[in-house]
């Protein structure tokens, strides 16, 4: 059976600044530092880890062991671990559990598809949680919580789901059942992935055999991608691929199977750049603080005690001109080095906000913001179908800034502005309902211009990213496995050497 669907793909291009820790560092890997561990008086992370252990008949009391030690993991490094335990792990009480977590830890029953059971369409009991049907009434009271559901969770933005010892979600197969081909696996991976993604999570890491622990632990303690700290861990085979997800064609799965072609208890879906700082600590140093010292390039008031400073012609400082009153605000626009050369004598300023120019002595300038606004994270819905059906028709993003700036942003066809706003903040929320004079966008590429500008006339921001609609897009579901053809979008589409991030796409997934 064929499914036509209009789908919307966002590629977006964003530089994301990741901070050097200031602990001190050890080996950790490839592509990775770590930081000290925690130690007695040092801070904790707030990100929040819930663990919750599903009704898992007879297993259940082994699975409470597993959690219980990836609980003790996790408590030395966030003062924020919530355990959700059968029989008191109802739907209830995970998702109220769930609600801004960075960090979600799951054992239990895995119901995946393919499966040997009976389709669903819209996989109301797969690809989520075994949990409790009611609470305190024992771990063989079961029931499913499928995508429906698991769409619903309220996550913290960049968080990381830890699915343990499921069948199905590493693209297993059920005890005693047959292994499953390698295209099965991919689906199961991608399928079970899914709905978690959907809602807000950013990966999806699946441990079919081995243990977490080491996991939650190198997303506190080091500084390196998602992709490689999974590589990392010492289960990993290096049996690696890698495709592009079905079900959210912005992301990508990975898979290590233990031989290839065979034994696929670990998988990864999701952004494979995202960095553990982004998942549990505070991934960015704002760019609207002082340098301790001027710069030049930068930003200085005037520090003249109550009075004014004299502009000088020259940087001897022996020709006065004009002058500057307390307080002004000035660009630095080239400092005179003395003897040490560390040591600066002269600096060469303008009026922010007039045309006075000239010499001062460096003792007469506060130093102020002097970097240029980045942008920090540019995200947004991922499951776009501008039909009119009033159903996901709308174009939602969310960008981000290091500063309160000045944005705009618009997006562009070949010649004319289609859509445009602006605003002030260090975050813009972008809505659009994709249509112009009443009529929806046609096929085509586009380009979504970003402009960011702080007070301190600092370098602006200067960001594009590209949108493809793609109205000819078609979906194909023949026994319940959903793929596309040929007409996949792929990063050839755009301008050689732009990375590309899918942000959306058809619903029909």
């Amino acid at each position: 059976m064929l499914h036509a669907a209009r789908a919307l793909v966002v590629a977006l291009l964003a530089v994301l600044i990741a901070v050097a820790p200031v602990a001190a560092r050890t080996a950790a890997g490839p592509g990775s530092t770590t930081l000290t561990p925690a130690v007695a008086g040092q801070a904790l992370s707030t990100a929040k880890v819930v663990i919750i252990v599903g009704a898992t008949h007879g297993e259940t009391s082994h699975y409470r062991d597993i959690a219980d030690s990836a609980y003790a993991e996790a408590v030395q490094w966030s003062s924020n671990v919530v355990k959700v335990y059968s029989p008191y792990a109802t739907w209830t009480a995970v998702q109220s559990a769930v609600a801004g977590a960075s960090v979600v830890l799951y054992l239990g029953h895995g119901n995946g598809w393919p499966s040997p059971y009976t389709y669903d369409p819209n996989y109301t009991t797969k690809d989520g949680f075994g949990l409790n049907a009611s609470a305190g009434n024992g771990d063989y009271n079961n029931a499913y919580y499928g995508e429906p559901y698991i769409r619903q969770l309220a996550f913290a933005p960049n968080a990381v789901v830890l699915l343990n010892h499921l069948c199905y979600a590493s693209g297993n197969s059920e005890p005693g059942k047959p292994a499953p081909t390698t295209s099965v696996a991919m689906q199961r991976a991608d399928n079970y992935a899914a709905a978690f993604l959907q809602a807000g999570a950013r990966a999806v890491i699946a441990e079919g055999h081995g243990s977490v622990n080491g996991i939650i632990r190198d997303l506190f303690s080091t500084h390196q991608t998602v992709a490689d700290l999974w590589r990392n861990q010492n289960g990993y085979h290096g049996n690696e691929f890698s495709f592009q997800s079905t079900r959210n064609p912005s992301y990508t799965a990975l898979m290590d199977p233990d031989s290839p072609g065979s034994g696929f208890y670990r998988s990864l879906v999701g952004n494979p750049d995202l960095r553990t700082e982004a998942v549990t600590g505070v991934p960015y140093t704002p760019t609207d603080t002082a340098p301790d010292a001027i710069v030049s390039p930068g930003a200085a008031t005037v520090a003249a005690g109550g009075s004014s400073v004299t502009l000088y012609d020259d940087p001897g400082l022996t020709s006065p001109d004009t002058s500057l009153s307390d307080g002004t605000a000035v660009r630095i626009e080239t400092i005179a080095q003395g003897d040490p050369v560390a040591t600066p004598t002269a600096a060469y300023v303008r009026d922010l906000n007039g045309w006075r120019a000239g010499w001062v002595a460096p003792t007469s300038l506060a130093p102020q913001d002097s970097a240029g606004p980045q942008l920090w994270a540019l995200d947004g819905n991922r499951s776009i179908t501008p039909n009119g059906d009033g159903n996901a028709d709308a174009l939602a993003l969310a960008v981000t800034f290091s500063e309160d700036v000045s944005w705009s942003v618009q997006v562009r066809d070949v010649w004319d502005v289609l859509f445009q706003a602006q605003g002030t903040g260090n975050q813009a929320t972008i809505a659009w309902d994709m249509k112009v004079a009443g009529a929806t966008i046609g096929d085509g590429t586009y380009t979504l211009d970003i402009h960011a500008e702080d007070e301190w006339g600092n370098n602006d921001l200067e960001s594009r990213a590209l949108l493809f609609v793609d109205t000819a897009m078609v979906f194909r579901q023949s026994g319940g496995d959903r793929y596309a053809t040929a007409a996949m979008i792929s990063a050839s589409n755009f301008s050689p050497g732009v990375p590309v991030v899918y942000v959306a796409t058809g619903s029909n997934f």
